[in-house]
């Protein structure tokens, strides 16, 4: 979806979409993922080949139960992660220090394994 970007500023447009929008933007890397293995299988459609022919009909079969999970999961999935968004927003606002300091006990956490990891490569 983001793959020809040439600017600066069409970067920081597709991060504030990624950031302001992430499931739709799953969505539709999702969509993208579906209809090319759709194309590929149309394309093996004429394959003469008897290995490329059971290749299509997995590939199908694959792709038929990946649109199933989509179909009945997919609501489901966004209304949970629209859920759990809400909640980190309101633990957040409720606990703006303890957030906080979570976060910084993370970041200092990755940059201790980071530190150890880098000083054993030298």
């Amino acid at each position: 979806m983001f793959d020809n970007l040439t600017s600066r500023r069409q970067e920081r447009k597709a991060a504030r979409i990624l950031n302001e929008r992430p499931l739709r933007v799953a969505n539709e890397e999702l969509r993208i993922l579906v209809s090319s293995v759709q194309d590929l299988v149309d394309r093996l459609e004429t394959a003469a080949d008897p290995e490329l022919k059971r290749l299509r009909k997995q590939a199908e079969a694959a792709l038929a139960r990946a649109r199933a999970a989509i179909g009945e999961g997919g609501a489901q999935l966004g209304e949970q992660a629209r859920e759990l968004a809400e909640q980190g927003q309101r633990y957040v606002r409720r606990r703006p220090l303890t957030s906080l300091a979570v976060v910084a006990l993370a970041m200092l956490a990755v940059g201790l394994v980071t530190g150890r990891a880098m000083a054993a490569t030298d």
